[in-house]
């Protein structure tokens, strides 16, 4: 044992992995990252060893090396990386490691965080590259459907708090509901009684439940502004108490016109209902 460490040909016998592996692991995917002795001598720690064994286990599972070390890695990504990392993962495929990235970012940021500087972030920016032509549809579709399994994960431990509720959704013919859940996991960390609906609902049955449980206000998520291009003038006055209407479809004028205060960011959503009694 070398000093404070593991030599490479203890490693080789403690991992059964071959130096030649280590070495050219370390050149090509940068881990190990072994300290060096003044001599230039490679010294492994105890956490490179384990790391090791567990990578030795995945490639004995079927995966690749460079699978098996970005899942380690990513269990190691420091908070700024992690928005990025996630990101590449879901847009290859490999949903262990974007799991292993999302269980960090809860880890590190906390659930509320890891909606506002993950979740959020990568959601924009698979958005945008699909609306580029950079990602395939499928690959959207991978991603969201990802994405939107671990907002309903926060979502539901953030219990559902007691009261007239607020009926969070998005407009007839918007399928695109990861804003609107947003929406809704913003309420509910506020202590507001949000129930999440779905996405699509019709105005006429939408109206209908907010009366039948005296709901003190309706929320509409809209990522594209055709949905609510289509709805006639005033559409969306009396639904509710108060009628909200965000995300990047919607804009001030349109919510005038159909009769909805607009909100440019959902994070001020629970302000809005704090700040006045309805």
């Amino acid at each position: 044992m070398a000093q404070d460490g593991y030599t490479i040909a203890e490693v080789e016998a403690m991992t059964g992995l071959s130096a030649e592996v280590l070495r050219q692991w370390e050149r090509r995917y940068g881990f190990p990252r072994p300290r060096r002795t003044p001599g230039g001598h490679r010294v492994y720690s105890r956490e490179d060893i384990e790391a090791l064994r567990a990578i030795r286990r995945q490639l004995e599972e079927g995966a690749t090396p460079s699978l098996a070390i970005r899942r380690h890695l990513a269990q190691k990504a420091s908070p700024e990386d992690l928005a990025p990392t996630l990101r590449q993962a879901l847009l290859e495929g490999d949903l262990p490691q974007a799991e292993a990235l999302f269980r960090r970012g809860v880890r590190l940021l906390g659930p509320e965080g890891a909606v506002r500087e993950l979740l959020l972030p990568v959601l924009r920016e698979v958005g945008e590259a699909w609306h580029q032509g950079e990602v395939s549809v499928a690959q959207e579709h991978l991603a969201s459907t990802f994405l939107r399994a671990r907002l309903q994960e926060l979502l539901d431990l953030t219990g559902h708090p007691y009261g007239p509720p607020i009926l969070v959704t998005t407009p007839p013919g918007e399928r695109h509901e990861l804003g609107a859940m947003m929406a809704a996991h913003a309420l509910r960390l506020r202590g507001l009684p949000a129930l999440y609906l779905g996405p699509d609902t019709p105005l006429a049955d939408l109206k209908d439940l907010a009366a039948r449980l005296g709901a003190r206000g309706v929320v509409l998520s809209a990522l594209l502004p055709d949905p609510l291009r289509a709805l006639p003038d005033g559409a969306l006055k009396g639904l509710a108490p108060r009628v909200v209407l965000g995300g990047a479809g919607a804009d001030p004028q349109e919510a005038r016109r159909l009769g909805a205060v607009y909100l440019k960011d959902f994070s001020e959503l629970a302000e809005l209902w704090e700040r006045e009694e309805v």
